[in-house]
Order: C-alpha cells, then sequence, then structure tokens
C-alpha cells in the first residue's frame, strides 16, 4: 500500500550546493541516500532501487546531505521494528530538509506508524501496486500519484542491473511466502509465493555474473522457486543451467529450508560454482515447539538433510537461525534445541528472542515466555555460535581460500571467501576491488581471518 497523505509530501525537493548536476550540464539531479534494513532480500529490493534511479537521481551514501532518503524496513521481530523507527528518526536528524520514503515489510504491515514519524513524505509497503521509484519520480515533482497499477511482475520489475555499492551482486529470484509459521509476519507482508521466469531469471544471473565475481541467490521462501512456474521448475533446475552455461563464477545461495537442500547441486557440475556456504532456518530443536510453530520438518529430517550436504562438501560452511522462548518453550525444550545445536556441525547461529508480531497465530497463543527468561535462552545459544565460529575460523588456518576483493585501503585489502569467513591481508597491490584472489590463511582475530596474498583467480 502507499500513502502520500503526510503534509510533507507537498514540500519541494530541497536544493543542495554542490555536485549532482548531469555531464549535460542540465539542471542538479535530485540526491537519494538507501537504507536497506534486514535481510538479504531488503538489501536486494535497495540495489535493483538504485539502478531503477539511474539518470534521474544521483544515489548519495547513507549520512551524505540528500534531498530523498529511502527507509526499507524489515519487520521480523520487534527490535526490527524499533530498528526502522530509529533509522527513520536519525535521517530526518541528519537531513531535516529531506523527504522520507518508509518501504518494505514494516511499511506494508504498520504504515500509520511510520506515517506518523516526522520527515516521512509517504509509506510504499512491500505489496504495493505502485513501485518506490514511481513514488519518488512523484515526489519530485511535488504530488505523489496515487492512482494503482497492477501489481503483476512487481516483485522483480527493478532487479536489472548491476548491484549498487556492493562487490557481491544479489538477485532476488523469490518473493513471498505460502508457508503459514505461526510466529512469522513476512507472508503478511510478502504476500504469497512467485518465482521470477526461468528465462528471466538465467537472463539476469549472466547479467549480473559479467559484472561481478559472486551473485547471490536470495528470495524470503527460496527453496520453493519455481513452483508456481509453468512448467514447473525448482531452484536446483536454475542453479544447473546457469553452471551448465557458464553464466557466473560463483554462485552463493541464501537461506533454504533444511528439507529443501539441493545436496545433489554439490554433487553434480554446479559444485564447482556454489560457494560452500549455506544458512539455515532451523529455529527449534525440539519436535513439540516445531510442531507449534507449523514448521515443515522434524528434528530428524532436519538432522538427516545437515549431515548429508556436511557428507557431500566436507568443510562446509553451515549457519542456522534459531529463536528462543516461543510460546509454551520450556527448560526440556530449551536443551533440546542446545543439544541438537550441539550434534550439528554448524559453524554459527543467529539468535533471536521471541517476538509477537501482530496478525500471527503466535502472538495470541498461551504460555508466552518471559522476554528476560528468552533473552537469559538466547545468551546461551549465542555463546556456543561464537565458539563454533571460532572453531570454523581456526579450521581454515594454513589452507588457502578464494576471496572476492571488496575493499583496499591502509595497506590492507578484505574481502569474503566461498566458505563466508571474512579476510584480511596486507595488500600486494596486484589485487583490484572486484578481484577474485588466493589468499593462505595464517591467524584468526576476533571473527576474521588474517593471511597472505597467493595470487588472483583466472
Amino acid at each position: 500500500m502507499v500513502d502520500g497523505s503526510h503534509p510533507s509530501a507537498a514540500r519541494h525537493v530541497p536544493s543542495v550546493e554542490d555536485g549532482g548536476r548531469p555531464p549535460d550540464g542540465g539542471p542538479r539531479r535530485p540526491r537519494v541516500a538507501l537504507v536497506a534494513l534486514g535481510c538479504r532480500v531488503s538489501r536486494s529490493d535497495a540495489e535493483a532501487l538504485a539502478a531503477a534511479l539511474a539518470g534521474g537521481f544521483e544515489v548519495v551514501e547513507v549520512g551524505a546531505v540528500a534531498d530523498f532518503v529511502v527507509v526499507n524496513t524489515c519487520t521480523v521481530t520487534a527490535d526490527a521494528d524499533a530498528t526502522a523507527r530509529q533509522a527513520i528518526r536519525s535521517a530526518a536528524r541528519r537531513n531535516p530538509a529531506a523527504r522520507i520514503v518508509a518501504a518494505g515489510c514494516y511499511a506494508e504491515v504498520a504504515p500509520a506508524e511510520l506515517r506518523a514519524l516526522p520527515g516521512v513524505a509517504a509509506v510504499v509497503g512491500a505489496r504495493s501496486e505502485i513501485s518506490v521509484a514511481e513514488v519518488l519520480r512523484a515526489l519530485r515533482d511535488r504530488g505523489v500519484r496515487t492512482a494503482p497499477e497492477r501489481a503483476a511482475g512487481r516483485a522483480f520489475e527493478l532487479a536489472r542491473r548491476a548491484p549498487f555499492g556492493h562487490v557481491r551482486a544479489l538477485l532476488k529470484v523469490q518473493d513471498g511466502c505460502d508457508s503459514r509459521c505461526a510466529y512469522c509476519a513476512v507472508p503478511l507482508a510478502r504476500g504469497p509465493a512467485r518465482s521470477l521466469p526461468f528465462q528471466e531469471a538465467l537472463a539476469r544471473i549472466a547479467a549480473l555474473g559479467s559484472r561481478s565475481p559472486e551473485v547471490v541467490l536470495t528470495g524470503v521462501h527460496l527453496g520453493a522457486y519455481g513452483r508456481d512456474l509453468a512448467p514447473r521448475r525448482s531452484l536446483a533446475d536454475l542453479v544447473a543451467a546457469a553452471a551448465e552455461r557458464g553464466l557466473a563464477r560463483r554462485v552463493r545461495l541464501s537461506s533454504i529450508e533444511p528439507h529443501e537442500l539441493p545436496v545433489e547441486l554439490f554433487r553434480g557440475p554446479a559444485r564447482a560454482m556454489l560457494c560452500e556456504h549455506v544458512h539455515l532456518p532451523l529455529q527449534s530443536g525440539s519436535a513439540r515447539v516445531l510442531a507449534a510453530m507449523r514448521r515443515p520438518c522434524s528434528p530428524s529430517e532436519i538432522q538427516r538433510g545437515v549431515e548429508a550436504l556436511a557428507s557431500a562438501v566436507p568443510g562446509i560452511c553451515l549457519g542456522a537461525d534459531v529463536m528462543t522462548g516461543f510460546p509454551g518453550e520450556t527448560e526440556l525444550d530449551h536443551r533440546a534445541t542446545v543439544e541438537v545445536v550441539r550434534s550439528l556441525p554448524l559453524a554459527y547461529l543467529h539468535v533471536f528472542p521471541f517476538s509477537p508480531r501482530r496478525g500471527t497465530a503466535a502472538s495470541a497463543m498461551p504460555g508466552q515466555v518471559p522476554t528476560a527468561l528468552a533473552r537469559e535462552r538466547a545468551r546461551e545459544l549465542r555463546a556456543m555460535s561464537e565458539r563454533r565460529w571460532s572453531a570454523y575460523a581456526a579450521s581454515l588456518e594454513g589452507r588457502e581460500v578464494e576471496v572476492v576483493v571488496e575493499r583496499v585501503e591502509g595497506g590492507l585489502a578484505r574481502g569474503t571467501a566461498r566458505r563466508y569467513v571474512t579476510v584480511r591481508w596486507p595488500w600486494s597491490g596486484e589485487e583490484r576491488r572486484g578481484d577474485l584472489a588466493r589468499v593462505r590463511i595464517q591467524a584468526v582475530e576476533g571473527e576474521a581471518c588474517l593471511g597472505v596474498f597467493a595470487g588472483t583467480v583466472d
């Protein structure tokens, strides 16, 4: 949904004295700062928006003087909502003359809350029939067009060009979700599952792969890719076709359900292209809690899927989302989660205390766990995650890894390895941002690995 009724929607675009003029010497283009909160889908949407604005706007870094600020919000937890509100207030303080567009999932489920914040000129929900780019163009022209347009294809309309501000390219190939997990508001914000058409997805992988050393495939329910297409396709079909045609140097999969792990891909021709890293929405190790959550798999199914993948790809970096304090969760349920985490070859965890979301079944369930207890359980799991990550990073010492060079400054180069670890090393002068480099790991410092340059990858 789109709302442009806030009084600030009628203000003129403020002028800025320096920069932003097009090459032909015409009027200065309005400046837009993009803030992406939450998951990779949110960041992918922001990068696609930056591409869609090329020519009519100048996209600037967050914190720079801007005429417009777009905050792409997340609503997965109450903390995510608070972060979105804080980001909007911060943008209003930094750029008091700017007009702010609140977009994304939180904007979809609670538009009135965001519309009331200072500086907000428009609220554009994740399922809006009018795109953020259209709203910005309308604001630029001193008004908001609110006449709806067809929603078909909106979810993927903008993701056409190389990424903005990132070396590794994000490509959203799937949006929405048909699952109804009891705690999750994302289906309310994103709508039903739908997939980028197969040939279009391959074309975009090819376009991004020609410009970026790594393409990250992302989606709200990535494992559901292709089920809504005719003929029916799958994520495995997409990755296998991309590998067969040599469309990208390397591809990374974002979060995928344990029972949907495409283990066969890591055993086939796509193996060389796929990064050795997968993130799993585990949520709990208790069969009782998983059933109450309406999750699609049991602890034993999770165990089988993870063990099969770990066997197929020795040393793969496996991460997982875990929730604590779901309604009715007992100490025995929590211990079951701890034991499952301990038994699985996981390198890290993303741990979240349960947060009631409006419109979800879990928000009204009995047995709500006290927040303090949920946070205490989360701290225990986060401590486990820290130990696991240190051990995983240390296991790479002495090994040569392939790294995307993402930054070179202060005599140091930095990037992300296929196995997801951040790697830093003394810059040799040979490697450039966007290269694939070979780096030999020598030590671990905090969450990063330290190494020495061993050459670039042809």
